[in-house]
């Protein structure tokens, strides 16, 4: 749940940054690498990290349909959008009660993008703060 929850606030903070202004993000192939770490006073939660790969076309940049990932119960409540890098706020619910809130600023450099994403969450076993540092990078075409 929140390694999915944590994922989707940076597919769906990227994907956003088209809908005010093109990103400047160059299409092709990009791999993403995320680390989340995680507080909570009721449960250890190990560092978790991911990596994943995805390929932008020029027309999913353009049409703001870049990196989109729907992820059911989130809305995104604050967005301020540059063509190098974004601040956006989301809030997510899932079916289980979970409550997650996240504040992130992300830069974009052409063939590069990084950004920090700090996240309090509300969870059936109490509150967990989070924070995810993601490294992007294009690899090539697609």
């Amino acid at each position: 749940m929140i390694k999915s929850i944590a994922a989707g606030a940076l597919v769906i903070g990227l994907s956003t940054a088209a809908v005010a202004q093109e990103p400047n993000i160059n299409p092709g192939s990009w791999q993403y690498d995320t680390t989340m770490s995680f507080q909570s006073e009721t449960m250890p939660i190990p560092n978790q990290q991911n990596s994943s790969t995805e390929c932008v076309t020029a027309e999913d940049v353009a049409q703001g349909d870049a990196f989109i990932n729907d992820m059911d119960g989130c809305e995104i409540t604050h967005r301020d959008l540059r063509s190098d890098g974004m601040d956006y706020a989301m809030e997510c619910q899932s079916p289980d009660g979970t409550v997650v809130n996240m504040e992130a600023s992300m830069q974009f450099n052409g063939d590069t993008a990084s950004g920090t994403i700090n996240g309090d969450m509300e969870s059936p076993m109490g509150p967990v703060k989070m924070v995810i540092q993601m490294e992007g990078k294009r690899l090539g075409d697609c």
